[in-house]
């Protein structure tokens, strides 16, 4: 039997401590490490060892009891979108973790969104209840945010201390002691409470199947084989989620854990039926020393070593299989549908490209969401400038979720990312491939447009001896919602052959307007009048009189000076949002509405690109870490004639 698991949620809900110790528990190695001390299995990277948590999804096989559990410990930091996205469209289930400390969190609805778009059968870990934390009350809270939650667990308390777990389902209970089960009576204080929950789990269990349903409303006696049976149905279609509970801190519940993992998630056949093999390549990993490492997961099918896939780029062939545990590869013999493999020299593979035998699969995938923060990039050597291209393309072929662009106006190389931590990270990762860069905001890419009609003269004559040079252009610019050309010539002032080099005259001298040098946009251009010479004249000659006549033009037609607005749209909880919104107005920002998604605010509003190149980390200070947004560029809009001076004084000193 195999089960593969996305374990996701918010960051510090002890994901990573829990995967250390299931992978612990059932024999995978022989000591615990700790996240404070750098020394998980799955937190095995420079960055994440330093910043002491998850950047990456990592690979934890687990065997217990001769079942196979391939466990994805994805990073809990909205940052990382990519990854968690990722982990769980390689998954069966997602098991959301949720501290009993702390509750239910942003991260928690967010994972928990991710897995519903996705038709992922999900559950819920509830962990670190060893250091307090009412269950009870964060079980209400988990039905009240997250839908039809069923109880697997409850706490056993003996003396009033946590000392092990009661199996609902089963009228089972459990003492630990050094993670091990002893089997324990139900103390006579909570056996009403946990007869009131059986009573409930069983009901919500029976309504989800009709035979099932008949039977007990005719008074008839439920199986316990037939029970579990109509468990596993209802996870698996999403109509129940069970909650478990699992300490890492004091080893209990581990093995009931993993039991649910296998009674309750459903199989790769049931989730993707029977077939030839039929894998996806979830995420990718340039490693020093095993060059690019992609991470597939098999969907269907059984493999063998010295198997073929087939892909885009070709035939892929294993002469070995391999899983992952954290940084380690590990031989397979053979690898059954549900394997996480680990394919090592993929250079030809990439994130998302699918590989098969027979006819073609096709998976579904979640769409991401685009970039919100930006940075320049300034390589800090030669050395550096030398080696940022390479760096760059296998940085984007890990994370595709970062965004490279050169802005031409500029001059700037900017990396996009989702927040803050993204792009520090991703910068942490540049300096692993041997590459220093220096971060800072990008400049904004401002625009100049006109206000008022005017018109005027270019005229570009010159003699050198021989043929001259002579063009005569007449030109008459008025405001326009986007760019327009107008020939109005007539009796051949000007020659038609010399309209083209005449227009690509006004959009060269449009590229540098008269106030700070940024391009003129928003104009129309009508040539109405001008002179030839039959001799002197020339495209050239024409190109350099219109050039003349824009810069001439221009200046007398009002100009001014445009700046980027972006759509900013802000997800915070209800009680942030007097907080967002004050700020926003602050930044020069413009309400469009407000909306409910979820347990959350939507607010849309315009703001100045200038007012949010920062803005990720106001967002988190003023939601503590609870908020997100997305940005989409609108439209560009007038400076206020104050901050355009301010603006236009700060470029000339540039220049």
């Amino acid at each position: 039997m195999i089960r593969t698991v996305a374990l996701v949620g918010h960051s510090g809900s002890g994901k990573t401590t829990l995967g250390e110790a299931l992978l612990f528990f059932t024999g995978g190695k022989e000591r615990m490490g700790r996240v404070e001390e750098g020394t998980t299995t799955s937190d095995y990277t420079p960055e994440e060892k330093a910043h002491r948590f998850s950047v990456r999804t990592a690979v934890l096989p687990l065997v217990y009891q001769g079942h196979r559990i391939y466990l994805l410990d994805a990073p809990g930091y909205a940052d990382f979108v990519g990854e968690i996205r990722g982990a769980m469209e390689a998954a069966d289930a997602a098991v959301v973790a949720v501290s009993a400390e702390m509750g239910v969190q942003i991260g928690t609805e967010r994972a928990w969104t991710v897995a519903e778009r996705l038709s992922l059968p999900r559950m819920v870990v509830v962990t670190k209840l060893e250091k307090g934390g009412d269950f009870l009350a964060l079980l209400e809270d988990l039905r009240a945010t997250l839908g039809p939650i069923l109880p697997a667990h409850l706490p056993l308390y003996e003396n009033g201390q946590w000392v092990g777990l009661i199996d609902v389902l089963h009228d089972r209970a459990f003492r630990y002691e050094k993670g091990r089960p002893v089997t324990a009576s139900i103390p006579e204080a909570q056996q009403a409470l946990v007869e009131k929950y059986r009573n409930e789990a069983r009901e919500a269990i029976i309504e989800t199947d009709e035979g099932l349903l008949e039977k007990y409303l005719e008074g008839g006696e439920v199986e316990d084989v037939a029970l579990s049976r109509a468990f596993h149905e209802a996870v698996r279609k999403g109509q129940v989620y069970p909650v478990a509970i699992g300490s890492a801190g004091a080893l209990i519940g581990l093995d009931m854990l993993l039991d649910l993992f296998l009674e309750a998630l459903p199989s790769p056949e049931e989730r993707w039926g029977e077939g030839p093999p039929a894998a996806k390549v979830f995420r990718v990993q340039v490693d020093p020393f095993m060059g690019q490492v992609a991470f597939a997961r098999l969907y269907r099918g059984r493999l063998q070593p010295g198997d073929a896939l087939q892909s885009d780029n070709g035939t892929v062939r294993l002469a070995h299989l391999y899983t992952a545990r954290g940084k380690d590869l590990v031989e397979l013999e053979a690898a059954e549908a549900g394997t996480i493999l680990a394919l090592p020299k993929a250079d030809g593979l990439h994130k998302g490209m699918e590989l098969w035998q027979g006819e073609r699969p096709s998976f579904p995938s979640a769409r991401l969401p685009d970039p919100v923060v930006m940075r320049a990039i300034f390589p800090e050597g030669r050395g550096d400038e030398a080696k940022l291209g390479d760096a760059l393309r296998k940085l984007l072929e890990e994370d595709p979720s970062l965004r490279f662009e050169r802005n031409p106006e500029t001059g700037e190389q900017l990396l996009w990312g989702m927040g803050e931590l993204h792009l520090e990270t991703a910068l942490e990762r540049l300096a692993d491939y041997g590459v220093r860069v220096t971060a800072r905001p990008p400049k904004v890419p401002y625009r100049e447009t006109i206000r008022k009609k005017a018109e005027g003269q270019g005229k570009h004559k010159k003699q050198t001896g021989g043929h001259g040079q002579y063009g005569d252009v007449w030109l008459r610019l008025e405001p326009h919602e986007d760019y327009e050309f107008v020939w109005e010539i007539s009796g051949g002032v000007i020659p038609t052959k010399y309209m083209e080099a005449v227009e690509a005259g006004i959009k060269e001298a449009a590229k540098s307007g008269p106030l700070a040098g940024y391009p003129v946009i928003g104009f129309r251009a009508v040539v109405y009048n001008g002179s030839h010479h039959e001799v002197d004249s020339s495209d050239l000659a024409f190109q350099l009189a219109a050039q003349l006549a824009f810069k001439n033009v221009v200046a007398q037609a009002s100009p001014t000076l445009l700046e980027p607005i972006y759509t900013l749209k802000v997800f915070v909880p209800q009680e942030r949002v007097g907080d967002i919104l004050s700020d926003l107005q602050a930044r020069r920002g413009r309400i469009l509405g407000m909306d409910q998604e979820g347990a959350l605010a939507a607010i849309s509003a315009e703001v100045p690109l200038a007012e949010v190149l920062e803005y990720s980390r106001t967002l988190s200070g003023l939601t503590q870490g609870t908020g997100a947004y997305s940005l989409e560029f609108s439209h560009y809009a007038e400076v206020p004639p104050s901050l355009a001076q301010k603006i236009i004084a700060e470029r000339r000193t540039e220049a």
